[in-house]
């Protein structure tokens, strides 16, 4: 081997161990580096795996567990404008503008200009807290800096449709849909700038192309339901965002619940073939609202066993809608007393209600009978300038003050409200592109209003000719023929009621107002089997119906037992017809309906008296039965008498029929007539008696009758008697009826010594006045006092002429309708066989069902 060789060899054997050396410590440093590096890159990896986290779960909807992150990572690293971007984009994504603005407000200059998703969270938060100035300009300042993206171009469009200028936006939706067809949200704004077009329907159409093209996305699905929404279809919104639930957020979902709550609360107000189809709706609606304020939502996700979710509680705004909204499906549930304590529950807890159910709450009130509250809430919603009630809804609240006043006794301040009312609606109207006037519709219910006002204030006179009127106005119109056949009923005129409600009856057979007053007419007509049908009928269809109840109870308080009883007492004086302190009470009780027209009856009596020889005493019982049926009312009674002579037995048979509105005949025979005066019963005289008159009744204003009774008595005596009586008004107000009377009487004997007083001839003609007061009435509760002063003149055979004198007073009171019941003191001056007599009785009289 050479020296250079071996020179070389010696050379690389002590290089090789330096190189191995060498590449030991680089690989060491390297290892140690790795070591001392790797925690960190792992750290700082687990943060960032750790930020992505927060960040999808701010995604999936866990808005405020992520912002709760994302705050304490911002208190680590201030200055991570990253975190501050995320920040605002999180908070706009859970809606709370005002937040978004407030981080914006907060970001250092360096922060500026934002990226595109926070530049747009910012001008959405300005968008929804109507700072339209403010949105506009970041709108556009995204279209400038990101020309592709078309959220700029949208967002540009909304605002403009939400700050006003809804034409401008529509017009530049439309652009922008005509530029890409089958963009989604272009369509989405298209939607949006119809609906604020007031276009809802063209906006469905819109809202369902983008549906069908992109049926998951969320702004998508927000518009689409919401355009549901404003076409009235709130059943399909809701459906659609049940199916959703992932993307619509609980509040809005709740709002959907409430739309269709507010909805069947509006069909339940609809006419419906039976009262009972609306309340199955109402009860659907009181159950959504119930579900509402009650449970939680069956949609809302489970709770996160790592991060929670937010607070699934309705917002308060929400609870309060779902309360006022409620009190409308209460109403028309006819549950007005749940009605009227929710409201006085909410205005406990400084809820305000709004107009619009505050006219449900009056109605409620004014069914409870409560008018003066009532009538004060009605007053409230007609004076609020801020409502603005369509025509048919004011003139409904009005109607309702005017029963409010009617009902509280104030006919004056009715008749005012409706006169104004009349005054607000033209006979005539008219409709754009109709060449002629229509008329109103609204102006003849005010005509009515104020028709049967009159009839309420007991002035039917005038109520027939308003009601006439407005019947020959429109012929057709089966509600007026129904309120004039109130108005025929109350004056007496049942016959002419029932031709003017067959007349209706061609119109609406079915009409709830024709067939109760159809029942009440049959009733007044003795039709009980007709009226039995007809009432069956409205209670069937229409049971919470207050005139149906009204009807109702009239029927059932007919079908009641029944007693009568009427007693005389004289206080002073010595007449020798009744004589002295004498006594007079007559009672009879009568069974329930049988059959409709037949009831039984039994009762007694007796009477006494004081004269100058002896005392007279007598006492009877009775039994029979009664016919009542259309036109004819018969009675027919056996009786056991006793008065002091042994028990004899008399029988009486009474019929009265009608020949029309005006005309009666009745009368009656009666064997040993209780009529027999009973100083001639106490002397074992008894008499046979017949009556018979004519009755012509032109009205409630106007009534003369004509009767006959002869009599035979035992001891020979023949009696005719006669009498013309007549009543005529004089003066009618609400509270106050003043009437003229005219009795005439003649008697002729053909016995003139009798131990009874008994003049061969005389004749008795008193005229007389009679004010009638209402001094209380409330409903079914009234009581009045009636003052009589009368005076005429006495005419007897053989005993010359003298002056009668008459002064009365009575207190009546009516209770219920099943109670009346009446006391009065009567004092009169007349001549018996020429002696002034002088005398005064209190007379009472009771009629009760029971």
């Amino acid at each position: 081997m050479s020296r250079a060789v071996q020179k070389k060899s010696d050379m690389l054997s002590t290089a090789r161990p330096r190189a191995w050396r060498n590449a030991t410590l680089k690989c060491v440093t390297t290892c140690l580096l790795v070591t001392a590096v790797l925690p960190a890159l792992a750290q700082t990896a687990s943060k960032r795996d750790h930020y992505q986290q927060v960040i999808e779960a701010a995604r999936a909807g866990r808005h405020d567990w992520a912002l709760e992150r994302l705050a304490e990572q911002a208190a680590l690293e201030p200055d991570n404008l990253r975190i501050k971007y995320d920040q605002l984009i999180i908070t706009g994504w859970t809606g709370r503008s005002a937040e978004v603005l407030q981080l914006y407000q907060n970001l250092p200059p360096n922060a500026l200009p934002l990226p595109r998703a926070a530049l747009s969270a910012v001008a959405r938060a300005y968008r929804d807290e109507h700072q339209w100035t403010s949105a506009l300009e970041l709108y556009r300042e995204g279209k400038q800096r990101f020309p592709g993206n078309k959220d700029f171009d949208l967002g540009e469009t909304l605002v403009l449709a939400d700050s006003g200028e809804a034409d401008v936006a529509l017009q530049s939706a439309t652009q922008l849909v005509n530029r890409s067809p089958r963009d989604p949200s272009r369509l989405v704004a298209l939607s949006y700038a119809l609906r604020l077009n007031n276009q809802p329907y063209a906006a469905l159409e819109a809202a369902t192309k983008a549906y069908t093209i992109a049926p998951k996305n969320r702004s998508v699905v927000e518009e689409y339901i919401s355009a549901l929404s404003a076409a009235g279809l709130s059943e399909a919104a809701l459906r659609t965002a049940q199916g959703h639930a992932e993307l619509v957020p609980e509040s809005r979902l709740r709002s959907l619940q409430l739309d269709r709550a507010a909805e069947l609360t509006r069909l339940s107000s609809q006419e419906a073939r039976q009262e009972s189809e609306r309340f199955k709706v109402a009860t659907r609606a009181l159950q959504a609202y119930d579900s509402l304020t009650v449970e939680p939502s069956p949609f809302s996700p489970p709770a996160d066993p790592v991060a929670p979710t937010e607070s699934r509680a309705l917002p308060e705004a929400v609870v309060k809608r779902a309360r006022v909204d409620r009190l409308l499906a209460l109403h028309s549930r006819v549950r007005m007393q749940d009605v009227v304590a929710e409201y006085e529950n909410l205005l406990a807890e400084g809820i305000e209600v709004p107009s619009y159910a505050l006219g449900h709450v009056a109605d409620a009130y004014l069914e409870q009978r409560q008018p003066e509250k009532a009538a004060q809430l009605y007053l409230q919603i007609l004076n609020d300038e801020r409502a603005h009630i369509d025509p048919a809804v004011r003139l409904s609240r009005q109607s309702g003050l005017f029963y409010s006043y009617i009902e509280s006794e104030q006919f004056d301040a009715a008749q005012t409200v409706m006169s104004e009312a009349l005054i607000e609606q033209p006979a005539w109207r008219w409709q754009k592109g109709t060449p002629l006037p229509q008329p109103n519709d609204l102006n003849l219910a005010a005509s009515q209003y104020v028709a049967m006002g009159h009839h309420y204030a007991d002035d039917l006179e005038q109520a027939q000719v308003d009601m006439e009127a407005l019947v020959a106005r429109a012929p057709g119109h089966s509600g007026l023929r129904s309120s004039l056949a109130q108005v025929y009923l109350a004056r007496g005129w049942p016959r002419r009621a029932e031709e003017e409600l067959k007349l209706a009856e061609t119109h609406t057979p079915q009409s709830i107002q024709v067939i109760t007053e159809q029942a009440r007419t049959a009733m007044n007509l003795q039709e009980w089997e007709q009226a039995d049908i007809l009432i069956q009928n409205a209670v069937g269809r229409y049971p919470e119906n207050l005139h149906v109840q009204r009807l109702l109870r009239d029927w059932e308080r007919h079908n009641r037992a029944e007693l009568r009883l009427s007693a005389t007492r004289g206080l002073a004086g010595d007449s020798p017809v009744a004589g002295n302190h004498d006594l007079n009470i007559d009672t009879v009780i009568y069974s329930p309906p049988v059959a409709y027209n037949w009831r039984g009856f039994a009762g007694g009596g007796f009477a006494q008296a004081d004269f100058d020889d002896y005392d007279a005493d007598y006492h009877w019982y009775r039994g029979g039965a009664e016919w009542r049926s259309r036109n004819l009312t018969a009675e027919a009674e056996v009786s056991s008498n006793h008065y002091g002579q042994g028990a004899k037995v008399g029988a009486r048979i009474q019929a009265d029929y009608d020949l029309n509105d005006q005309w009666r005949i009745g009368g009656q025979v009666a064997f040993r007539s209780r009529e027999t005066p009973l100083k001639a019963l106490a002397n074992d005289i008894t008499s046979n008696r017949l009556d018979a008159y004519v009755r012509w009744r032109a009205s409630e204003r106007r009534e003369w009758s004509f009767r006959i009774s002869p009599s035979k008595f035992s001891d020979g005596n023949r009696r005719l008697e006669l009498g013309i009586a007549g009543n005529e008004r004089v003066y009618t107000a609400p509270h106050l009826k003043l009437d003229a009377h005219l009795d005439i009487a003649a008697s002729h004997n053909t016995l003139g010594e009798t131990p009874y007083f008994n003049p061969r001839a005389d004749l008795t003609v008193l005229p007389s006045l009679s004010l009638t007061h209402t001094v209380y009435r409330r409903y079914e509760t009234v009581i009045e006092q009636r003052f009589t002063l009368g005076g005429g003149l006495y005419s007897q055979r053989g005993y010359g002429s003298g002056a009668i004198a008459m002064l009365g007073y009575g207190l009546r009171l009516r209770l219920n309708e099943r109670l009346d019941a009446g006391v009065s003191i009567l004092g009169v001056s007349r001549p018996y066989d020429g002696v002034r007599e002088r005398e005064a009785r209190v007379m009472f009289d009771l009629q009760f069902r029971f």
